[in-house]
């Protein structure tokens, strides 16, 4: 049993997906989303993705793993971009980009992720090979090599950085604040 926070994400243009989060606190570090390539959410943004070719021949690829196949954290992290499509941040109203990646089941979860490479290393992982940006936001790790999880940093007094209003309190401090702030906006549970 995992204790977290489900949080609404609105789309550039229309729409809106939920994740499930355990880790409230690295939201701040959001640099992109991934979606499930089999999920009812991507087909329901199809018309707006920009590159529908490389995005259906990606689905069509990820339809022939197996779910094992799929979450096995050893493996490359393979995705495309949905080009054209963004997700809101609801803490700071920032666009970040939208992908689809075989590690995310439409059948668990939401089907959808929040993407902190620098607190996650598959996140790490995924975002090296799609070059995209990372951003710290849990001070005392490292995070030029690898992620700096949270079972590095939960309970070790670490800080937040780099989010906001937030900046400087303890991780703890910083879950509970996070999502009074995300309840607040009625975008969380």
């Amino acid at each position: 049993k995992s204790t977290g926070v489900e949080v609404d994400f609105k789309l550039v243009g229309g729409g809106e997906f939920s994740i499930y989060t355990t880790c409230i606190e690295t939201i701040y570090g959001i640099t992109f989303m991934v979606l499930a390539p089999d999920g009812k959410i991507v087909k329901s943004l199809m018309d707006r993705i920009e590159n529908q070719q490389e995005v259906k021949a990606y689905i069509a690829e990820a339809a022939k793993k197996s779910e094992i196949d799929r979450t096995d954290a050893t493996k490359t992290k393979t995705g495309c971009p949905l080009k054209g499509v963004y997700a809101i941040n609801p803490v700071n109203g920032k666009e970040v980009p939208v992908f689809i990646g075989d590690f995310v089941l439409a059948s668990y979860g939401t089907g959808a992720v929040m993407a902190v490479p620098s607190h996650d290393q598959r996140d790490f992982e995924y975002a090296q090979v799609h070059n995209i940006p990372m951003v710290q936001v849990i001070d005392g790790g490292d995070v030029t090599e690898h992620a700096f999880e949270k079972q590095s940093y939960l309970g070790k007094g670490c800080k937040l950085v780099n989010s906001e209003e937030f900046t400087g309190l303890t991780v703890e401090e910083a879950k509970e604040a996070i999502t009074c702030k995300l309840e607040k906006q009625g975008v969380a549970r």
